[in-house]
């Protein structure tokens, strides 16, 4: 089951996300991957990258915060 999201001032579970960071690529992941699995590896570790962050809006008190997704 997943994290369930609510606003961390008051509570409330009456918000929208208003913004999406992307995904960055990782070069530690690539070399990881590139070393333990040549260059298959290499690839597929820089794609798993790091994960972006969702910004959110409170319609209740009008508080933002980022949440990693």
């Amino acid at each position: 089951m997943g994290k369930k999201i609510k606003c961390p001032k008051c509570g409330s579970l009456n918000f929208e996300a208003i913004a999406s960071s992307k995904k960055s690529l990782s070069l530690g992941k690539g070399i990881v991957g590139g070393v333990l699995l040549g260059p298959i590896g290499a690839v597929g570790g820089t794609m798993l990258g790091k994960k972006g962050k969702t910004t959110f809006v409170c319609h209740d008190c009008g508080n933002t915060w980022q949440v990693k997704l």
